[in-house]
């Protein structure tokens, strides 16, 4: 009788351990997953950063562009002014020249 129940109790003991090890690599499976499932999230993070800094940069780009060709199309119309200007001069000085003759 003695030796059945330290057999039981040995037995009680091994299945109390065994769960105790079952539980314990439940807790740990159960940790794992959720690391990985926060370094998912994280690299899924740091990919929408990149894109959201790649879309910014080709904003700035393209907003500095557009500032290069508005300055552009103003230094053109200045040109064009400016020759229109002298293109008038030298049609006033030509009839300023034409009156003086004709007046001789």
């Amino acid at each position: 009788l003695e030796k059945e129940r330290a057999e039981q109790q040995r037995l009680q003991a091994e299945r109390a351990e065994k769960e105790r090890l079952e539980k314990e690599r439940a807790e740990q499976q159960r940790l794992e997953a959720q690391r990985a499932e926060q370094l998912r999230l994280e690299a899924e993070r740091a990919e929408q950063q990149r894109l959201e800094a790649q879309r910014t940069e080709q904003l700035r780009l393209e907003a500095e562009r557009a500032e290069q060709l508005r300055l552009e199309a103003e230094r053109a119309e200045q040109e064009r002014l400016e020759a229109e200007r002298a293109e008038q001069q030298r049609l006033e000085a030509q009839r300023a020249e034409q009156l003086r003759l004709e007046a001789e």
